[in-house]
C-alpha cells in the first residue's frame, strides 16, 4: 500500500516503464590481470663471460650492493663435468651486467663443477654473501664473502678456508640455505653424490654462529645414509613453524624422503633432522623421480609439492598435502592432473610464484632435450580446494627446441613495475622474459566475435558483456596440428564455459561454482576452427534484482511498491535511510533492465 502522503500515478509508472524499456546497464567489476610474458634478452641481459652448452644452471637472486634492485647469481655445472661458467649479474635499473670476474668478484668464473649458489647475508653485517656448492673429489665449496669500502659495496673475497671447519665439503650435488636451527642466521645442508670425496655420499649440514663461521654438526643432526642426493628444498610440511628438508635422491639411490624437523620436539631441538622417525618416506616411481618444490596450490593453508619426472616415461605430478597424521606428519594424496606438455618429457627443477597477482601460485617447469623441451609455464587455476593448472606458455617467448632448454630459473621482479618476469639459466646463455599484458580488446572490436589469429602466438584477452539467455561466442581459426586451446574466464556471475569445433560439438567445458568462480580448461585439438561459448548461468546478486531474475524489472517494481513507507531494513530502502520512498525508486529505476556484468576471456592457443 502506498504511503498517503507521497502517492505516484499509475500514469506516472507507465510513463517511466515506458522511458525504460530495452535499456540495460554495464555493471563494471573488478578483473584479474592478463599473463603473457616476452623475450627481453637482448635488451637488457650483457654476458661477458664465455661458456659451454649444455650448462645446469641453478639461479638465486639478491640485493648484493644494497641498491634497492634484486642482481642474480648462478651457479653453473657442465653436465658432461667439462668446464663451468659461474655468473653474477647486477642489476642496473632492469638492465642485468655481468660482473664475474675482478674486481668485483675474482675467480668466479673457474673451471670446477658448481651446483649451488646462495645470496645470504651470512656474518649479519648488513651486506649478502654468496655460498657457492661445488661438486668435486676435492674442491671446497666456496663462500665469497662481502667486502666494503666508504659504506658502499667493494669486493667478494672467498674466505671458505676460514669459515668452513673442513673446506673440503666432498662432492655436493644440491643444497639449501636456511635457517635450520631458528636461531636468526642461515644455515647449510648439503647434499651428497655416491662415490666422491672423502665424505662419499653422506648429506651435511652446518650451523652458522650468527658471525658466519659454521660448525658441522652432521654427525648429530642429519640422517646416516649411502645416497646420491639429486636436490633439496626446504618447507614446513607439517606446520610447525620449522622448516623441513624434501629430499629427492638418484634414481636407486635412497628413495625419496621428509626430513623432519625436530618434530614434536623428538629431536635435540630445532635443525635436527636425525632423532628417530624424522624421515618419511615419499616412495615415488624413483626410474622417474627428479627435483621436488613446495607451493600451496590449493590454498589450503599447507604446503602441497610439485614432482617433476626425468626420464621422460611417466609425467611430473603433484602430492597434495592433506593434512597430518597422529605423529604430525603431512599425509599426502598422487594427483595425476597436470597437463600434456609436463608428461612424457623430461623436467628439471621447478620454480613457484604466483605469475599474474590472483592469490595463487604458478609453476614455471624447467626441461631438458626431448618431445617438448620448451619450458613450461602452469597457471594456477585451481578454486574450492580442487588444484588445476592449465598450459599458459605463450610460443613467440618459448618457441619449441633447444635454446631455452635448462635445470633452473628465478621468478622476481626484475625492472621494479610490480610483477614477476622470469631470469632464466640456459643451458647455453641466460635469458630473461618481462611479464608483459596479453593482447586485450573489447568484444565489440571483434567482427562476428571471431579472434585474431592465436595459434602459436601471444595469448588475447577479450573483456565482454553477457547476460542471462544471451551467450557469447567467439571464433578460434587457423588452429594448427598437434596442439591444444587454454582458456580463463573471470566476472562476477555463474558461468559455463565451452570449447566446441566446426560442427557445434563440444569438446570441454568447465562450471565450477556459483557467481565469481573462475573458470578454467584445456583441450588437445588437432587443425581447424573452433569457438569459445560463453553462457550466464546465474548472475551476481544486485540489491535492485528484488526477486533474483537476473534482471530489474516489472516485479521488482511492484515489491518496491508494495514496501512503501517507514519499513527499516527492508530490501528495498536501498539508500538505508528507514524508509522505502521516491528515492529509492528512483535509484531501481536507472538500474532498469538486464544485469549485464563484464567478463575477462583470456584464450591462448599452441
Amino acid at each position: 500500500m502506498l504511503n498517503e502522503c507521497c502517492p505516484i500515478s499509475q500514469a506516472a509508472v507507465v510513463g517511466l516503464l515506458t522511458l525504460l524499456a530495452g535499456s540495460g546497464v554495464r555493471a563494471g567489476t573488478q578483473l584479474p590481470g592478463t599473463l603473457n610474458f616476452q623475450n627481453v634478452t637482448s635488451s637488457r641481459v650483457n654476458q661477458t663471460v664465455g661458456e659451454q652448452t649444455s650448462n645446469e644452471k641453478e639461479v638465486d637472486i639478491g640485493d648484493f650492493d644494497n641498491d634497492g634492485d634484486l642482481d642474480v647469481v648462478i651457479a653453473s655445472a657442465h653436465s658432461d663435468f667439462g668446464q663451468r661458467r659461474n655468473k653474477l649479474y647486477r642489476n642496473d635499473a632492469g638492465v642485468f651486467n655481468e660482473v664475474s670476474g675482478a674486481p668485483i668478484i675474482p675467480g668466479f668464473s673457474g673451471t670446477t663443477v658448481s651446483r649451488n649458489a646462495f645470496f645470504r647475508d651470512y656474518n649479519d653485517d648488513g651486506w649478502l654473501d654468496i655460498w657457492i656448492i661445488n661438486d668435486g673429489n676435492s674442491q671446497s665449496d666456496q663462500v665469497y664473502i662481502a667486502h666494503t669500502a666508504g659504506g658502499q659495496f667493494s669486493h667478494y673475497v672467498d674466505e671458505a678456508a676460514a669459515r668452513l671447519p673442513n673446506p673440503n665439503t666432498g662432492a655436493s650435488t644440491s643444497g639449501v640455505s636456511i635457517d635450520a636451527d631458528a636461531d636468526g642466521d642461515f644455515d647449510v645442508y648439503l647434499g651428497n653424490l655416491v662415490g666422491k670425496g672423502p665424505n662419499r655420499s653422506q648429506d651435511r649440514l652446518f650451523f652458522n654462529d650468527g658471525q658466519g663461521f659454521f660448525e658441522d654438526v652432521t654427525a648429530t643432526h642429519v640422517p646416516i645414509g649411502v645416497d646420491y642426493t639429486l636436490d633439496v628444498a626446504a618447507a614446513d610440511m607439517n606446520g610447525d613453524g620449522k622448516l623441513d628438508l624434501l629430499i629427492s635422491n638418484w634414481p636407486g639411490f635412497g628413495g625419496n624422503w621428509v626430513y623432519y624437523n625436530d618434530n614434536l620436539n623428538h629431536g635435540s631441538g630445532p635443525g635436527d633432522f636425525q632423532y628417530p622417525g624424522s624421515t618419511q618416506s615419499l616412495g615415488g616411481a624413483s626410474a622417474n623421480d627428479n627435483a621436488m618444490e613446495s607451493g600451496d596450490f590449493d590454498h589450503d593453508g599447507d604446503q602441497d609439492i610439485y614432482w617433476t619426472n626425468r626420464s621422460a616415461s611417466t609425467g611430473d605430478r603433484i602430492l597434495r598435502n592433506d593434512g597430518n597424521d597422529r605423529d604430525n606428519k603431512a599425509t599426502f594424496t598422487t594427483l595425476d592432473i597436470l597437463p600434456s606438455s609436463v608428461i612424457n618429457v623430461s623436467s628439471r627443477k621447478v620454480t613457484v610464484a604466483d605469475l599474474n597477482d590472483d592469490g595463487r601460485v604458478d609453476v614455471f617447469v624447467m626441461k631438458e632435450a626431448g618431445s617438448n623441451s620448451r619450458p613450461t609455464i602452469l597457471r594456477n587455476t585451481s578454486v574450492n580446494g580442487v588444484i588445476s593448472f592449465v598450459d599458459w606458455t605463450p610460443t613467440p617467448a618459448f618457441p619449441q627446441g633447444s635454446i631455452h632448454m635448462g635445470c633452473h630459473a628465478a621468478l622476481f621482479d626484475t625492472n621494479g613495475d610490480g610483477d614477476l618476469d622470469i631470469f632464466l639459466g640456459g643451458w647455453t646463455n641466460d635469458h630473461l622474459f618481462e611479464n608483459v599484458p596479453a593482447v586485450e580488446m573489447h568484444e565489440d572490436d571483434l567482427r562476428d566475435g571471431r579472434l585474431p589469429n592465436l595459434f602459436n602466438l601471444d595469448p588475447v584477452a577479450v573483456v565482454g558483456t553477457a547476460s542471462k539467455g544471451d551467450p557469447d561466442v567467439y571464433t578460434i581459426g587457423d588452429v594448427g596440428a598437434d596442439g591444444f586451446i587454454a582458456v580463463v574466464l573471470n566476472g562476477p556471475d555463474d558461468y559455463l564455459l565451452e570449447v566446441l569445433d566446426a560442427d557445434d560439438n563440444v569438446l570441454a567445458d568447465s562450471d565450477r561454482g556459483g557467481p565469481g568462480v573462475e573458470e578454467a580448461l584445456q583441450v588437445t585439438v588437432g587443425p581447424g576452427t573452433y569457438r569459445v561459448r560463453v553462457t550466464v548461468l546465474d548472475c551476481a546478486a544486485s540489491a535492485y534484482d528484488l526477486d533474483g531474475n537476473c534482471g530489474v524489472g516489472v516485479l521488482d517494481l511492484l515489491a518496491l511498491l508494495a514496501a512503501w513507507g517507514p519499513n527499516p531494513d527492508h530490501p528495498a530502502d536501498f539508500n538505508g535511510d528507514g524508509v522505502v520512498d521516491i528515492l529509492d525508486l528512483l535509484s531501481l529505476l536507472v538500474n532498469w533492465g538486464p544485469l549485464v556484468n563484464e567478463y575477462l576471456l583470456e584464450v591462448l592457443a599452441r
